[in-house]
């Protein structure tokens, strides 16, 4: 074989030979013939002949005398092309003597993919011109594309991620023609999301190619906010399916894709154009360097997943955080369009601008805590398996060579370095909190305006700051915190151990100390703040302060409310405990061994409180008749019971029981005590006279009380209803005939005790009460009141010797 041979290659063979692809058509396939070249290949008598393998002649083809296979020039280096040398486990090649002893076939993997032919009497056979048996070199027809490669897929499964895209997301299989132009075909297919995490599967499929584009559209995880989107996105990746049955699309895939199709069918800076495969590991690693991160060239972002664990899972979750942002879906959007748009040309992104807010929002979120919220958004998902790829380093070394910050806990760096960066007319201030995991973080207001202060001071104090004057500061805990103005303003600081004080700022003016209410500022959260007091918060201090179980009426000077301690707690008073300006309560009985104390009220009656509370009837002390009951009604106070007079008047059918049971009958002049024995006001008032008495008339009733005119009885009437309804209200409830009992509403317990003829004879036991009055009416008449089973009460005018019961009234 001469030193110089002539190789016939197509174009796409020759890919296929750098390419390291393992699926090729089958041997025999003709080549189509606009896609034929000739290109020379050097046949050497030794490695040290061989020429130096540069950029210019990268990929060109070798033959050594005596070895089996060719070398090619990768990377610096001619390289055996078998699967120990030449880095691939996929790809080999070898040369075959033709059978008419022309030349040698060359064959790789299994396939031919080009002749060598013989030149004429040892002279090179270049383009077959030199000797004159040499031939035009033609292609062999088992050549075969490898950039278009028929397949058929069992499945295609996947995870389609921002965050993860959310169940009934669609996805599209876009077949494309093959691996030079990337056109799309008629061969769309369509699925949707099936599960939380964002995965989902297109069943078996016959494609014309090995490439094809998977496209996601819908709404996602955001894990910035760990929210869902407001609103739906769409992301794409361009695949090879050759080897893989699963492809991711993520953010990654999406940025990478236009520099692919780029580079395919434009080609790089030298006009070359590069394999899918080339062409995305290329794109790759200029997105990876956009964010200050390297990986290893065996990474795909079709295998990257937010979830993962490995180095490229962190460093896909990074940069979906920081293209994240604070942006909505549209901005967002939008810049991954900008950032594809310059890559696509150039593989670079010239606007620093953008990038540098990039990096800044990075630093401010790390130093606010904000990663770590991002880590627990993702984490309380609860998808995948519930690993969060440690995405954090990738965010702080961007945003650390970006802003000029370095990397905290880095070579020049450690804990407690502190460093500043100037936007605009903002310093932001940040030191290595945590040299560890490179934690750089901002420095507040909070730690500007109480540096050097130290703690030497007592729980409460309050402080402004020396940087910040208008802010207000509070020590509690051993720190200072931030406080409110009114902290300041009110010269005393909410803390915990101030929990409910009320203070008073103006006449007006009254603030609580509350413990149960957040408070946040600059990223920081306390509790313990003043407010407004209210009304009944006012109300319930004032009650606690004047604390008495005694049965005392609080009126509270705010609103006016009356409560009253009882056994430990507030209650309202009563109707008649406001009425008698005291409340029965339980301190009051419990500590007497009779279980219930009687007590003098304002009206001068000695009332009775017990578990039942106070009794309507109060009891008066007197010398003439001893304890008597009496009852309060409106501003009169009548005797809740007939008098008793002791053997100076009638007792009902002569029994002396029935005076204890309904008291005495006595006549008008009995009742006036006409013999003057008490009183001279109505002396010798009795039967067949007229006396004329002064009011009002005390007659047998005991000192301090009266016998109630006619004008006094009817004025009790007006007070219980009038005398239409009054009977009932004043009959006692027991006593009376044919179930004609009352309802005593005003505990009078009127009683029917009957009367007296002027014969001697008595009536009306069980059916009538009869009550003389002071009030005269002739010679021999004077007026009574009449209360007969019959709701109504009367009041007539009969002879002044009939007896009759008698009730007082108080003076």
């Amino acid at each position: 074989m001469n030193s110089r041979a002539s190789i016939l290659l197509s174009s796409w063979s020759r890919v296929a030979a750098i390419g390291s692809f393992a699926l090729l058509v089958a041997c025999g396939d003709t080549v189509e013939n606009n896609t034929i070249n000739q290109t020379g290949v050097d046949l050497v008598s030794s490695v040290d002949d061989l020429p130096e393998c540069t950029g210019k002649n990268e990929s060109d083809l070798a033959f050594v005398k005596g070895e089996t296979s060719a070398r090619i020039c990768v990377d610096g280096e001619w390289l055996p092309m078998t699967a120990e040398g030449s880095g691939n486990g996929d790809f080999s090649c070898k040369t075959v003597e033709l059978k008419d002893k022309s030349g040698l076939k060359i064959v790789c993997n299994g396939d031919s993919i080009g002749v060598v032919l013989n030149g004429s009497d040892g002279k090179d056979g270049k383009d077959g011109k030199d000797g004159e048996d040499a031939e035009v070199a033609k292609p062999d027809t088992s050549a075969n594309d490898s950039e278009k490669v028929a397949i058929s897929l069992d499945s295609l499964v996947g995870v389609t991620q921002k965050g993860p895209f959310l169940k009934g997301s669609t996805v599209y299989l876009y077949e494309l023609s093959d691996g030079r132009t990337l056109k799309q075909t008629n061969g769309n297919f369509t699925s949707n999301i099936s599960r939380d995490d964002g995965r989902y599967k297109f069943t078996a499929r016959d494609l014309v190619s090995q490439y094809a584009m998977v496209v996601v559209d819908g709404y996602y995880r955001n894990e910035v906010t760990g929210n869902t989107s407001d609103a739906p996105i769409r992301l794409k990746a361009i695949t090879d399916m050759r080897k893989r049955s699963s492809v991711n699309v993520n953010i990654l895939t999406q940025l990478e894709f236009d520099r692919v199709y780029s580079l395919v069918t434009r080609g790089n800076k030298d006009g070359k154009k590069l394999t899918v495969k080339q062409a995305k590991r290329q794109a790759q690693k200029e997105i990876l360097k956009l964010f200050d991160i390297e990986l290893d060239d065996d990474t795909d972002a079709e295998d990257m997943d937010v979830f993962g664990k490995t180095d490229a899972d962190a460093a896909l979750l990074a940069i979906s955080v920081l293209l994240q942002g604070d942006r909505n879906e549209s901005d967002m959007m939008a810049l991954l369009s900008e950032i594809s748009n310059a890559f696509a040309d150039k593989g670079d992104w010239k606007d620093s601008t953008t990038k540098a807010q990039i990096a800044l929002w990075a630093a401010l979120a790390d130093g606010t805590g904000r990663l770590d919220s991002i880590y627990n958004y993702v984490k309380g998902w609860g998808l995948g398996d519930g690993n969060v790829p440690p995405f954090e380093k990738y965010v702080r070394n961007f945003y650390g060579e970006e802003t000029g910050l370095g990397l905290c806990g880095g070579k020049d760096i450690s804990s407690g370095d502190k460093k500043m960066i100037i936007t605009g007319s903002d310093t932001l201030n940040f030191v290595c909190e945590d040299a560890e995991s490179g934690w750089w973080r901002l420095l507040t207001r909070l730690d500007q305006d109480t540096l050097g202060w130290g703690h030497d001071f007592e729980e409460g104090d309050v402080r402004n700051g020396q940087v910040n004057k208008n802010l207000t500061y509070v020590y509690e805990n051993g720190n200072w915190r931030h406080g409110t103005t009114l902290d300041s303003t009110l010269g005393l600081s909410c803390i915990q151990d101030r929990k409910d004080t009320l203070l008073k700022a103006s006449v007006i003016d009254y603030y609580k100390c509350v413990t149960d209410t957040e408070v946040s500022f600059e990223g920081l959260n306390w509790t313990s703040v003043w407010r407004k007091a209210t009304n009944d918060e006012l109300d319930m201090d004032y009650w606690e302060r004047n604390w008495n179980e005694k049965g005392l009426l609080l009126k509270s000077p705010f609103t006016g409310r009356t409560m009253v301690w009882d056994d430990g707690s507030l209650r309202e008073p009563l109707l008649v405990e406001q009425e008698w300006n005291k409340a029965c309560v339980s301190y009051m009985y419990e500590n007497t061994e009779k279980g219930y104390a009687i007590d003098t009220l304002s009206n001068g009656l000695a009332y009775t409180c017990s578990d039942t509370g106070w009794s309507r009837f109060g009891t008066y002390r007197t010398d003439l008749y001893g304890l008597i009951k009496g009852v309060k009604i409106a501003e009169q106070t009548w005797l809740a019971e007939n008098l008793d007079l002791n053997g100076v008047s009638f007792c009902y059918d002569d029994n002396p029981l029935n005076c204890k049971k309904y008291g005495s009958l006595v006549t008008w002049a009995t009742a006036m005590d006409s013999v003057g024995r008490w009183s001279s006001n109505s002396k010798d008032c009795g039967n067949g006279k007229i006396c004329s008495p002064s009011y009002p008339v005390r007659g047998v009733c005991p000192e301090g009380w009266h016998l109630p005119s006619k004008v006094e009885w009817e004025k009790l009437f007006r007070e219980v209803g009038g005398m239409s309804v009054a009977g009932k209200f004043l009959r006692s409830v027991s006593g009376w005939y044919n179930d004609c009992n009352g309802l005593d509403t005003y505990a009078f317990s009127a009683l029917p005790a009957g009367y007296r003829f002027r014969n001697g004879k008595y009536d009306g036991e069980g059916e009538v009460a009869y009550f003389w009055s002071s009030s005269e009416y002739g010679l021999s008449g004077a007026y009574f009141v009449n209360l007969i089973p019959a709701d109504k009460a009367q009041i007539y005018a009969d002879n002044k010797d009939v007896a009759r019961s008698v009730r007082c009234v108080k003076d």
